[in-house]
Formats: structure tokens, C-alpha cells, sequence
């Protein structure tokens, strides 16, 4: 079945191409923070770009605010004095010790330090599969070879029983992912406790919390842990998501003053900018905007989830910005189909998930438009691959 055209492709490629020229083109920054309305997500330009899990509402009023006088008044100065004070701002909102907090130009940069500082080849990182690749992927760059845990069967999560074991015999670093990016699973307080309590002391755990906003009130955070005196867990978050600040980069990670203290060296000097620590200092403070990207969040998952009940497609229960889906038919030709057809370029292939695909949730008008290129591959018959 060969749904794929050259042409067609062509056509795709061609208004990729206009739309990224078109948003080059400048406009006046007052303008650009008079447009955007809290009350409506960004608007989209074409393709609709679903594969990266990005906040359709762009970051709060006043992170733009912030951000921008930031890129005004201080662009030219390196920002130390300021990524200290937010380090001290962010120690002090999460309750922390003197010295156990780090910034990082994202999450990602975090996550590479902990596999430069914690893993070798005699030490190699435990991850669950499927799991965020940063740490397969960094592990790879230094010929070390992750011990791959297969997801549980249930929910396609963490099997915390079998990466103990694995702890047990292997030793080395334990990555856990909560919600689970790419597949939404999400871990309790009492299996996250029991967990972290089973680990030797010598090895290191380290808890990535990217979509812990999402869930909402209910979320249990490692951070708590960390506050608890636990020597051997890092917590890693970031500003990527809910508060809609991916393109400033703007990351932390909270651990014992040991720990950050290893990891601190390893950062890259002046790592994060003027405009991001001004943006991420203002959304902290703004809980009421975190709060709404959260019902909108979920309303959409909801929304897009009924969707895909009707329309008879198979998807994973998620906690995060994104669902991940199932049509029956392979990840190569659904995310074709979906980029040619409807313009919407959708997530990364996973090999221990050939059949899966990961859609991030876009606006009400990118769900609807994703749901009416769906039904339409639903209707074109029997799939001759599935996975």
C-alpha cells in the first residue's frame, strides 16, 4: 500500500520551508506581547509540529515580560550574578540545604553531567524500555551500554521489581522517568518510597520530573525525598513544559550537596541566559498560570482520548502532554501518513514499540485536525503491518 507520494512529499516540504522563512520575519516585540493572549494557545504556523511535547500556550504574560526587558537591558553581560540568585531562589521554594541545588541549560544537560560524573563501563545506567532516550543516548556516546529493562506489561511503565534486581546485579545508575515520557505511566508516593528505599546506598538514582506539573495537585515529587535526606537521588526538572519556556533552556536538579557538588564541575560555564533565568524566575512565581496549563492540559487529553475512542484507535493512558497511540498498522507508515496527509509531524519512532506512536498535545484545533487524518487512515482498510 504505497500511500506516499514523491510529489506530495515535495508540496509538504515546500510549505515547511515557507512557513519557517515566514517566521523569520521580524516583528516588534510590544506588538508580538500585545498579540499573545493568555486566554488561546499560540498560534500554529504549518506543519503542526506534535512530536516534541512543547506547551501550545507559549510561556505566562509575565515570563514574556521578563524575558524580554532581560534581552533589553542585559544581553550583553554574562549571567552568573543571576543564575546564583535564581539557584538561591530555587533552593529556597523547595525547601532545600545550602548547596543542593543546579541549574542547567535544560533538563538535558543535567541528565548528560549524570552519566559523565555516575556512569562507566563497569557502571553502566539502568533504564527502563521505552524510556526519554537522553540517557541511552549519552550513555552511547561514551561506549557504555544501558541495561534495558523491559516496561511493564500493565501500563508499559517502570517494572521497579525487575530493575532492582538488576540494581542488585549489576549496580550502576537508575533512571526513572515519572510521568514516563513516552508512554504517559505514572508512579505513587508508596512505590516511589518503597522503590527509592530498596536501592544499595552506593548507587545513584536519578528521577526525572519534565511532566510532574501536569499531573496536578495529587503528583507525589521525589523532591520530598531529596528534602528527607535520601544520599543517593537526584531530581531533575525543567521549565520545557508546562511553564512553555523549551526554547530559553532553562533546567534544574536537586540532590545532596555531595552529589551537586560532582556535578557542578562538569556544567558548561555560563550555561544559561539572560532572557531564560529572567522568564523561569517570573513563571515560578506565577502558580495560577501553572494551574491553568494544567485543566487545559488534561481537558485536551480528554478530549483527544474520546476522539480516539470513537474512531476505534488504541492509545495508552497518559499523564503528561502527550498520548501514545496505536493504529494497528507500523510508526513508519502512520507517521507518513500523518505528515503528508494532514502536515503533522508526530513523535519518534520506538523501537521496543514499533506499532506505537506518540502524539504531544497541540491546541483544540490541532486535535481535531489530527482526529480527521486518523479516521481517514482508520478508513483505508485492514493494516497490512502491525506492532
Amino acid at each position: 500500500m504505497n500511500h506516499l507520494k514523491r510529489r506530495e512529499f515535495i508540496t509538504l516540504a515546500a510549505g515547511a520551508g515557507a512557513a519557517v522563512l515566514t517566521g523569520c520575519a521580524a516583528e516588534k516585540t510590544g506588538q508580538a506581547l500585545q498579540d499573545h493572549s493568555p486566554a488561546e494557545p499560540v498560534k500554529k504556523r504549518f506543519p503542526i509540529v506534535l512530536s516534541s511535547n512543547e506547551n501550545p500556550f507559549g510561556p505566562c504574560p509575565e515570563a514574556l515580560e521578563a524575558g524580554t526587558k532581560a534581552v533589553r537591558d542585559s544581553s550583553q553581560l554574562y549571567s552568573r550574578e543571576q543564575s546564583d540568585q535564581f539557584s538561591r531562589i530555587l533552593t529556597d521554594y523547595y525547601r532545600l540545604g545550602s548547596g543542593e541545588m543546579l541549574l542547567g541549560c535544560g533538563a538535558i544537560e543535567l541528565l548528560k553531567i549524570a552519566v559523565d560524573v555516575f556512569c562507566s563501563s563497569r557502571s553502566s545506567p539502568i533504564i527502563s524500555e521505552p524510556v526519554y532516550e537522553a540517557m541511552d543516548y549519552y550513555a552511547g556516546l561514551r561506549r557504555i551500554s544501558p541495561i534495558r529493562i523491559p516496561a511493564s506489561a500493565k501500563d508499559k511503565g517502570h517494572d521497579f521489581q525487575s530493575m532492582l534486581d538488576a540494581a542488585y546485579l549489576h549496580g550502576g545508575l537508575i533512571y526513572v522517568c515519572n510521568p514516563c515520557n513516552p508512554t504517559g505511566s505514572l508512579k505513587n508516593k508508596k512505590e516511589l518510597t518503597d522503590f527509592v528505599d530498596q536501592i544499595p546506598p552506593e548507587m545513584i538514582i536519578v528521577v526525572d520530573e519534565a511532566y510532574a506539573e501536569y499531573v496536578g495537585p495529587g503528583f507525589f515529587s521525589c523532591m520530598d525525598l531529596v528534602r528527607s535526606g535520601a544520599s543517593n537521588l537526584i531530581v531533575v526538572r525543567t521549565f520545557s513544559k508546562i511553564y512553555g519556556l523549551a526554547g530559553l533552556r532553562v533546567g534544574y536538579c536537586a540532590g545532596n550537596q555531595e552529589l551537586i557538588r560532582a556535578m557542578a564541575g562538569h556544567r558548561l560555564w555560563n550555561n544559561i541566559n539572560q532572557a531564560g533565568l529572567a522568564a523561569a524566575q517570573a513563571s515560578l512565581g506565577n502558580q495560577a498560570w501553572v494551574d491553568k496549563m494544567q485543566r487545559e492540559n488534561e481537558a485536551t487529553r480528554t478530549y483527544f482520548c474520546s476522539g480516539l475512542d470513537e474512531i476505534g484507535i488504541d492509545y495508552i493512558p497518559a499523564a503528561g502532554s502527550f498520548v501514545l497511540i496505536s493504529t494497528g498498522r507500523s510508526w513508519e507508515e502512520t507517521h507518513s501518513y500523518l505528515l503528508i496527509k494532514g502536515g503533522i509531524v508526530a513523535g519518534r519512532k520506538i523501537p521496543s514499540l514499533p506499532g506505537h506512536i506518540r502524539i504531544s498535545l497541540g491546541s483544540r484545533e490541532d486535535m481535531d485536525h489530527v482526529l480527521s487524518v486518523l479516521q481517514d487512515f482508520q478508513s483505508l482498510g485492514d493494516p497490512k503491518n502491525s506492532g
